[in-house]
């Protein structure tokens, strides 16, 4: 409304334009033409600020609710736990007590040789929840060989350092296949016949094509954060993996 104001006395007053065109073409800072801009920026900058005042908040943020929680009570704890007595003492050497509850559920199941799909937060023990009864059924059977398929290198690492905390004295050994690493070193520990391969699907496809993995031998497969293999774009892959 500001500026239909000043526009409409300007065009009223001949004198009123000339002396507004030389200021305008004079350079000055202090012309006509910039003072009333700048009164309008301000008038926008009132008219934003009393409008922010206005609006109710309420009706765009939902507020956080207080959810309680029942804490978890497992149901048994690793001290009975019907496992090897070795890979027990190395369960119990980690500090582990009582299962979390993706492990309390899936252990059991997959002792029982059932398929598992778990879904849980990180840090709540999802790797442990897959390799002890896996350890277990190679501690009851050393022909039963796995293959843990990870989307990168650091998850494949972490994976790698948990078999070997948990498989001390056990005889039980695992090789990383992971790209940007030495592919001559992890065809001669595949060769060697190690009972665990972990890897990342590029280079275990690479590995197949070159006919030194033989996924016949292997008659568990572990999917580790396979939501987010597939949007890395790995599903290919992991097809083309899993129909051997």
């Amino acid at each position: 409304m500001l500026g239909n104001f000043k526009m409409g006395e300007y065009s009223s007053n001949r004198s009123s334009r000339s002396n507004f065109s030389r200021r305008q073409s004079s350079g000055s800072s202090r012309s006509g033409g910039f003072s009333g801009g700048s009164r309008n920026r301000s008038f926008s900058r009132g008219r934003s600020k009393m409008a922010r005042e206005n609006i109710n908040e309420a009706k765009y943020i939902k507020r956080a609710e207080l959810v309680e929680v029942a804490p978890h009570i497992p149901e048994w704890e690793y001290k009975d736990l019907k496992v090897d007595n070795i890979l027990k003492r190395n369960i119990l050497n980690k500090g582990y007590k009582a299962p979390t509850p993706i492990q309390e559920k899936a252990i059991k199941e997959i002792l029982d040789g059932k398929d598992f799909l778990g879904l849980a937060n990180t840090g709540t023990g999802k790797t442990a929840a897959f390799l002890i009864p896996l350890l277990q059924k190679v501690i009851e059977n050393k022909n039963n060989k796995v293959l843990i398929i990870v989307p990168t290198r650091e998850l494949a690492n972490q994976i790698n350092e948990e078999v070997y905390s948990l498989t001390r004295d056990l005889r039980i050994f695992s090789v990383q296949c992971i790209g940007g690493a030495n592919i001559s070193s992890q065809i001669h520990n595949l060769r060697r016949g190690f009972t665990f391969v972990i890897g990342t699907p590029g280079r275990l496809e690479d590995l197949i094509e070159r006919r030194v993995l033989n996924l016949n031998e292997f008659n568990t497969i572990v999917l580790d954060e396979v939501d987010r293999m597939l949007d890395m774009g790995f599903v290919d892959e992991i097809k083309k993996i899993i129909s051997h």
